[in-house]
């Protein structure tokens, strides 16, 4: 990943801060400096919503998982669709993000989707388990 998000908590110092930006820059990666600290940062934030989205979409009938996949790589240009990433990053996992946002917020909105919480259930977490959104061999 060519991107690192470097968070400047109420505790961190504007040196320590600019030394890490450093860091960041001698191995040859792109700092962004957060400002504030908020769960999930960035780039995690702004996934976050595209995923609701898709899954949004999926459940309500509007296209399939292949196909809004098909939608992100093609029109977006994104290296991977949402739910390919899912399945790579582990479902289980966006269910406990959402599950920890849930938590944090009290709001019901942020709660794990119906669709996500039956495959965590079910056990189909992507690829460590060999079926998610798709199947693995």
């Amino acid at each position: 990943m060519e991107l690192v998000e470097v968070v400047q908590g109420p505790h961190t110092s504007d040196q320590t801060a600019q030394m890490s930006v450093e860091f960041v820059n001698s191995i040859h990666k792109l700092p962004v400096l957060l400002k504030k600290e908020i769960s999930g940062f960035v780039a995690n934030r702004i996934l976050g919503k595209l995923m609701d989205e898709a899954v949004y979409l999926l459940e309500n009938g509007y296209a399939t998982h292949e196909d809004i996949d098909l939608v992100c790589t093609k029109a977006l240009n994104h290296p991977i669709g949402p739910f390919a990433l899912m399945d790579l990053t582990g479902i289980d996992v966006n269910y406990f993000v959402r599950m920890q946002r849930y938590q944090e917020s009290g709001n019901e909105s942020d709660k794990p989707a119906k669709l996500i919480q039956e495959k965590v259930e079910r056990g189909e977490l992507g690829r460590k388990s060999g079926k998610g959104f798709y199947t693995y061999s």
